[in-house]
């Protein structure tokens, strides 16, 4: 076999690269959460983590679809794993006093479209983010926000 044939051959193989993760992104793995798949359309990432009481919590980032450079963060939970259409969650960048909260963490500007100014997620701000939002597990936001339903 010459060296053309054996270049034809591998030249089929398609090696994928792993994706870089985003600093929002970075906050949803460190929390523990787990990417889950999605249909709806390649803006939205959706990670979530089960827990001991079979409540599932959620963590969705929204991508701008239109060259801004925005993320929408909504966090919330749902009664169980089969409760897909009970969520109940919160926008980070929009719902009061999640609003304030995220701009004393450094995610001050907001796009046209109220969402986070991507650049300003720095790792600094992410450490910052998976405090809170681990504060807010710890403290019973999740199991709290499904009884005001």
């Amino acid at each position: 076999m010459n060296s053309r044939e054996n270049d034809n051959h591998y030249s089929s193989i398609e090696v994928k690269k792993p994706k870089k993760l985003t600093e929002f992104e970075r906050v949803a793995m460190a929390l523990g959460y787990q990417k889950q798949p999605w249909k709806r359309s390649d803006v939205v990432s959706v990670f979530e983590k089960p827990t001991k009481s079979g409540v599932v919590y959620r963590f969705t980032i929204q991508n701008s679809k239109y060259g801004e450079q925005g993320v929408r963060i909504v966090i919330g939970a749902r009664s169980t794993p089969e409760a897909l259409k009970e969520f109940k969650g919160v926008n980070l960048c929009q719902d009061q006093p999640f609003n304030d909260d995220m701009k004393e963490l450094g995610l001050v500007t907001r796009t046209s479209a109220k969402m986070f100014f991507r650049p300003e997620m720095t790792p600094e701000v992410r450490d910052k983010l998976v405090v809170y939002i681990n504060n807010l597990e710890e403290n019973g936001f999740f199991e709290d926000l499904l009884k005001d339903k």
